[in-house]
């Protein structure tokens, strides 16, 4: 089902509405741009904003409490372009590409559909999208998918992530709800919950090290940690957030000075985020069997 072909009334009783991002940031367009379709849900628990490309969460907001995801300042909001911030789904793969052409995967930069919109009895409004295509759809990832994110926005944010494999042969597959938070100053929280697991550091050739104590950003910073516990907590002066999941890995990053060489970041825009990903990733990705299915949930809340 299009976001067009969804009841109108359907729509408002579920606090659901369709707007151009150039409407919505229009900061970040130059004239003339024709922007991405989004979709506000509001309701009296939360708001949050989805991009249809990619099933993009780029905001999310539960009443009373400030934004809780970050949005570049410099994030370029086009057709076939990544977005920088929010939630980004990578997949079918995390990195780059078996070519190096294509960052973590085709998922968050192709048009995905509306398929289904609830009101739920609790408040909070239920929102499920979905990305399916065939083998042709990637050379680099040869199988018939299916992937679908289910979104309920109230006063917590609550994703779950599944990723069909129809096609006749097994899948290799990595995911990550890549999750910029947006804070004050990077330099100023601490993530606990990590302590003691064991991380692969990408900024000192790939060294496996040992976590001691809760993580701290004075650097640039790129981590995936492995076999985490299930709750991470931020602990940010204008309120801790909880993540949960049930995924194997966390990452944690931020590009630190090096943002002036980052197009849609730009210099002294790191301050403001800090990547904390839950995803199954590097040593825990997974293959999905010919038939089989993947699935990730993630929740996030203000404690």
């Amino acid at each position: 089902m299009s976001v067009h072909s969804a009841s109108e009334q359907l729509f408002q009783t579920a606090g659901l509405e369709q707007i151009n991002s150039t409407e919505l940031y229009p900061a970040l367009h130059q004239a003339g741009d024709a922007g991405l379709p989004m979709l506000v849900v509001e309701n009296n628990l939360g708001r949050a904003v989805i991009a249809l490309q990619g099933a993009h969460l780029m905001s999310f907001q539960p009443d009373g409490k400030p934004e809780m995801l970050w949005l570049s300042p410099k994030c370029v909001l086009q057709a076939g372009k990544p977005t920088r911030g929010g939630i980004p789904l990578c997949l079918p793969w995390f990195g780059p590409s078996a070519d190096g052409k294509l960052q973590h995967g085709f998922g968050r930069i192709m048009g995905w559909s509306l398929a289904a919109v609830e009101a739920r009895a609790d408040g909070a409004t239920r929102v499920v999208l979905e990305l399916a295509g065939d083998d042709s759809v990637s050379a680099l990832w040869p199988h018939a998918f299916r992937f679908r994110l289910e979104a309920v926005v109230g006063s917590s944010l609550k994703l779950a992530l599944s990723a069909a494999n129809l096609s006749t042969t097994a899948a290799p597959f990595a995911f990550a709800f890549h999750t910029y938070f947006a804070v004050p100053n990077v330099a100023d929280v601490r993530v606990a919950g990590l302590e003691n697991s064991t991380f692969v550091d990408d900024t000192d050739k790939m060294a496996r090290k040992v976590q001691q104590g809760e993580v701290t950003i004075i650097a640039f910073t790129d981590r995936v940690y492995l076999d985490v516990p299930a709750v991470q907590v931020l602990k940010i002066p204008t309120g801790n957030v909880k993540i949960e999941s049930g995924t194997k890995c966390a990452v944690v990053w931020n590009c630190w000075d090096n943002d002036k060489n980052v197009a849609d970041i730009g210099e002294g825009n790191h301050a403001g985020y800090i990547c904390v990903e839950r995803c199954d990733v590097a040593d825990r990705a997974v293959t999905v069997p010919a038939g089989g299915e993947y699935q990730a949930a993630m929740t996030l809340s203000y404690l």
